[in-house]
């Protein structure tokens, strides 16, 4: 979708900042284009605060609006924390549904976003059949709605939730019932009168937990819906996880986590938001690396560093960079947003008998950043029981401090929290074990393994485009494919040494594979990577046969920072299932991909060190 286009929905972050993303919003195209054919279950978009869950909804709906060729109209709310009667909440998700359909069936995206009455809707000239169908629909809703003698709002409510999915059916136009804060359903809707809901807005003062109507469970029959499926997400990653997986909701629902960003793909936002808003700052490619490792590719932390108040702010060094992170920890935004998040749930985190017991536990807690949470060994450190631990974890998980899966308990891949913690509590627990988070151990490691971190995120953002051939090592044009996945791989037949792959993309609905060696030093590439790479297909192709499956189609894919000796050169010259980038070749297609830094090389002692690997 070109950026000029007048957006339906307008979108919270300028459209060059927008980085990543792009196989977790192909992955939500593809669901809503099968929707169409009636295999697209309802999903929730599972992620912690401030990950862009939004940010991405919005795109998507951007996205799908103009695909009129999917006839797929995106249904698209998003919950307000107010209060509000069920009678009006329902008069607004009415129109906001009526709206968007009869846009989306027009492609008007004014109207899409227009704040508009359903009398109104009713006058709106279209010469469209299911237009003229949704303003039947309209009609119903109205005279029902506003007869005086029946105000069964609920009945009303239970009713209209279906017409989505009524409308899809005898109009051919089907819908994606898309909630943003699907959780806050079931706080701020009201079945009352206006006089009563004065007195609930007064009481929330002091009961910030108040229920209001549970308007989540009535989507029991919405949610199996093949023809208008939903598709919900929320901050509170506890509550939207139990909302939908227990009570009428139980097993009605798929997911999608929703991660980080790759740290290449971090390191690209840094930049794009430095070039917007420091103009001034100046940052090579090896410290935006470096900044976006720290923080763990997290897109709010790298917006934070961007836009810090930090005194004599810079980038230039990475002890420059260590400052500004340590100011958004400990005074900054990311300050802030976490001291306001442990405000809110301060019934779970600081409830404890033991208040210095509480802390320590928080403080050692720290240790498992992205890790499974090893209670036994938390509970051997501080001499404590087990269960007092096993409590004050599960107190963290209902305060989206940790997530739970597999029946173990996991804390969330954010550093920046960790050190958070560590900050907050370390100043007032006497003679404990210092907890070292420095994330120096995994910059080191990332460095090494870099240029396949930027061949891994290039390769699935493939889609099908065609790029000049001189990028791959050929002639003419070459159409990139979709791939399913990408990654390390092993290959080992029965009767074959076990060969390890940097990276291994499999082709969606395809039976082809694309193996890639990657080589990041500045010596070039001998035939003997070749060698290994064919014998690594080899074992592969072999594999498949041992399985009695089809011989998988292989492409190789040489990519030297150094670039290649002339042998290899020449060796590839004959050979179309052979592909070769260098540095140059390589960039290029980074660039095309969303890449706004070259590659970074990094000092070379260090590349002297990873040749001898």
């Amino acid at each position: 979708m070109e950026s000029e286009k007048i957006l339906p929905v307008e979108e919270m972050v300028a459209y060059d900042e927008f980085t990543d993303r792009v196989e977790i919003l192909r992955e939500l195209t593809d669901w809503v284009k099968n929707i169409q054919r009636m295999a697209a279950p309802s999903t929730a978009i599972i992620a912690p605060r401030r990950m862009g869950k939004t940010v991405l909804l919005d795109r998507l709906v951007n996205t799908v609006f103009y695909q009129p060729e999917n006839r797929v109209a995106p249904f698209y709310m998003r919950m307000k924390r107010e209060e509000t009667t069920l009678r009006e909440f329902l008069l607004e998700y009415a129109t906001t549904f009526f709206r968007q359909f009869i846009a989306y069936c027009d492609q008007d995206p004014i109207l899409y976003g227009r704040r508009v009455t359903l009398k109104q809707l009713l006058k709106h000239p279209s010469t469209h059949k299911a237009v003229t169908m949704a303003k039947e629909f309209i009609d119903d809703f109205l005279s029902q709605y506003e007869d005086e003698e029946h105000k069964d709002t609920r009945n009303q409510w239970d009713g209209f939730i279906r017409v989505p999915e009524q409308l899809a059916s005898y109009s051919g136009i089907r819908v994606a019932v898309i909630i943003d804060e699907f959780q806050d359903m079931k706080f701020y809707i009201h079945n009352v009168d206006e006089k009563e809901l004065e007195r609930i807005r007064e009481k929330r003062y002091t009961h910030p937990n108040l229920e209001g109507t549970d308007l989540t469970a009535t989507y029991d029959r919405q949610a199996q819906s093949r023809k208008a499926p939903m598709m919900v997400s929320g901050s509170a990653v506890t509550l939207v996880f139990r909302t939908v997986m227990g009570g009428p909701l139980g097993g009605r629902f798929d997911f999608i986590y929703l991660r980080p960003l790759s740290i290449p793909d971090g390191a690209t936002l840094l930049k794009q938001l430095l070039m917007t808003y420091v103009p001034n700052a100046t940052i090579r490619s090896e410290n935006a690396f470096y900044a976006a490792a720290q923080v763990g590719g997290h897109p709010y932390y790298i917006y934070c560093l961007a836009m810090s108040k930090c005194d004599n702010k810079a980038f230039d060094r990475k002890d420059a960079i260590d400052c500004v992170i340590r100011y958004e920890i400990e005074q900054g935004k990311i300050y802030g947003f976490w001291q306001t998040h442990f405000e809110d749930n301060k019934k779970y985190i600081n409830a404890d008998n033991d208040e210095q017991l509480g802390k320590k536990i928080m403080y050692y807690f720290t240790k498992y950043n992205n890790q499974p949470v090893d209670i036994k060994e938390i509970a051997a450190t501080i001499n404590v029981s087990k269960k007092s631990v096993e409590e004050k974890i599960e107190k963290l998980y209902l305060a989206d401090l940790v997530y739970r899966t597999a029946a173990r308990f996991y804390t969330f891949n954010d550093i920046c929290l960790m050190r958070f913690i560590k900050f907050v509590y370390e100043k007032d627990l006497e003679s404990i074990e210092k907890i070292d988070l420095s994330q120096q151990n995994l910059f080191n490691t990332l460095k090494g393994r870099f240029l396949e971190i930027v061949v891994q995120v290039t390769m699935m953002k493939f889609n099908y485009e065609k790029i000049s051939g001189n990028f791959l090592g050929k002639e003419g044009v070459i159409e990139l494919p979709l791939f399913q996945i990408v990654d390390t791989k092993y290959a080992k037949a029965m009767r074959t040494p076990q060969y390890q792959i940097d990276l291994c993309g499999r082709l969606q609905k395809e039976n082809r594979y694309w193996l890639c060696e990657c080589k990041y030093t500045q010596t070039k590439m001998g035939i003997k990577q070749i060698e290994k790479l064919e014998k690594a297909s080899a074992a592969l192709k072999q594999e498949a046969i041992d399985a009695e499956l089809s011989v998988p189609e292989i492409q190789l894919w040489l990519v030297s920072t150094g670039g290649f000796t002339d042998e290899v050169l020449s060796f590839v010259r004959h050979r179309a299932d052979i592909y070769c980038s260098d540095y140059d070749g390589i960039n290029n297609i980074f660039h095309a991909y969303g890449g706004n830094y070259n590659i970074p090389i990094f000092k070379k002692v260090f590349l002297e060190k990873i040749e001898k690997i």
